[in-house]
């Protein structure tokens, strides 16, 4: 009987040591803190644009759309609509979305109010970046991160913080960094877009193209915390890489 525990232990150890072993080879398990979307574009539906197609905006391309007057969409706040990235579908399974912008300067009159946007964009015209998302055969204006917690938070799981963080800031997920041949690249810590689980929520790793004024036109690597409850934190932004080819290209 002493013989057979004593062989028990021996033959637990190795076990053990071999589990570990397996455990640290898995490619989800990180020393400091889990990668939940790691280097690999989470797999996404085809977008559906049909909800946005014929509410009296015209799709000039298969991307952009400019709302009349009367439409639903410039009656909600929508000039023109956008294409989103697919990641924002992680926010609500079953919904469509599409960016919206409003620029007060080219109301008429000019809106000279304080327009509430999610983020800014546009160079010499800045305009309000929101989101227009229909489900269940209605139509919900977006216009800032006060509107998204409230429609969205708790922020629970890594894909939706994907979503939740390129919703809140226009920055975009980059997964294809092996294609910047003859690209300047300004930092040695640059990774593509992850996903980590952090106190209190995730970190994403994201990137914002600077396209206004002359070149160099450099695109940062940011590193966004969405916390549980839907804010937005920016911890840290580095400058990733900018293509020489743009160094004498001017956007006004």
């Amino acid at each position: 009987m002493k013989l057979h525990k004593q062989r028990g232990r021996i033959l637990f150890l190795p076990i053990m040591l071999l589990l570990i072993a397996s455990a640290c080879s898995l490619p989800w398990i990180n020393n400091s803190s889990e990668n939940i979307v790691a280097s690999t574009p989470p797999v996404v539906e085809v977008q559906d644009l049909s909800p946005f197609q014929n509410i009296g905006c015209v799709w000039q391309t298969d991307k952009y759309a400019v709302c009349n007057q009367d439409s639903i969409s410039k009656k909600m706040g929508c000039d023109t609509l956008i294409t989103t990235p697919q990641y924002l579908d992680y926010l609500n399974s079953g919904s469509q979305f599409v960016s919206c912008t409003y620029a007060p300067q080219l109301q008429t009159p000019p809106d000279e109010t304080e327009s509430k946007g999610l983020y800014d964009s546009g160079c010499s015209i800045k305009v309000k970046q929101r989101l227009l998302m229909y489900q269940d055969g209605d139509y919900l204006l977006i216009r800032d991160l006060e509107d998204l917690k409230y429609n969205f938070a708790p922020i629970t799981t890594a894909e939706q913080a994907l979503g939740y963080a390129i919703a809140a800031t226009g920055s975009e997920a980059r997964y294809d960094l092996e294609n910047l041949k003859g690209y300047r690249i300004l930092t040695d810590n640059l990774q593509e877009t992850t996903v980590q689980a952090v106190e209190g929520g995730f970190e994403v790793v994201l990137f914002r193209y600077l396209a206004c004024g002359c070149g160099p036109h450099t695109t940062f690597m940011q590193t966004i915390k969405v916390t549980t409850a839907g804010d937005i934190e920016f911890v840290k932004s580095t400058s990733a890489f900018e293509n020489p080819e743009e160094d004498d290209l001017c956007v006004d």
